[in-house]
């Protein structure tokens, strides 16, 4: 996801990208020891590390150091790191719950963080469609949610909303069933969050396959829509 080339982050992130948590974090350990990383290859790993503290269910060390590497990204004249960070930021603020708890202005500002990253997106030309078209979904599912949750009338509503949201465990997603136990050990811990997730994020889960994976996606999301 991203777009790095020192074999030892790609290595980790294709450790993370198959569920197996531990050992891209072992990765990112040895690299950091082992290599001296530019500025660009220093804030990859970060945002890695990010991403596997968000999938083990660490949303506080993940909000915080996502919130410094979003930082850094701008200062950074790389475009898909700063996309990377904007996606890496909002799903660790996602994971924390903040998406619903979030003011009007707030939720505006990550609407037009996620704008920018589109744009942003747009422009680069040396990225596979596939690549795009993972970043271009990852975006929209986030703004969904965000659309989901905003509050677009009298204020009084919003805990109505909270309430609906927190109503929605993954136990009450359409097929999780017995495997809500090995979902909320892999992070996915309520209805948003899986509708979030890629199908090849869910395959590692024990009990879960290609096909099983998309239904449950599309299950969260039917679930959030009503």
């Amino acid at each position: 996801m991203f777009g790095v080339y020192l074999d030892g982050l790609r290595q980790a992130e294709d450790l993370l990208e198959k569920g197996d948590y531990d050992e891209a974090m072992n990765q990112l350990n040895l690299l950091e020891k082992g290599v001296e990383l530019n500025d660009i290859e220093k804030l990859a790993a970060m945002l890695l590390n990010c991403q596997i503290m968000i999938k083990t269910g660490d949303y506080e060390k993940s909000f915080l150091l996502a919130k410094t590497a979003f930082r850094k990204s701008m200062a950074i004249s790389n475009p898909l790191l700063v996309i990377d960070s904007t996606i890496t930021f909002l799903d660790a603020i996602n994971g924390l719950g903040m998406l619903y708890d979030a003011s009007n202005k707030d939720q505006k500002e990550f609407v037009q963080m996620i704008n920018q990253s589109e744009d942003i997106l747009k422009t680069i030309t040396d990225l596979s469609k596939k690549n795009k078209d993972i970043r271009t979904e990852h975006l929209g599912r986030i703004k969904g949610i965000i659309e989901y949750t905003k509050i677009k009338t009298v204020p009084v509503k919003k805990d109505k909303v909270k309430a609906k949201i927190a109503s929605f465990p993954i136990e009450k997603v359409k097929g999780v069933g017995q495997k809500a136990v090995e979902l909320r050990k892999a992070g996915f811990k309520d209805a948003s969050q899986l509708a979030l997730a890629k199908a090849e994020e869910l395959t590692p889960i024990k009990g879960i396959g290609p096909a099983s994976a998309k239904k449950l996606i599309e299950s969260a999301k039917e679930l959030l829509n009503k």
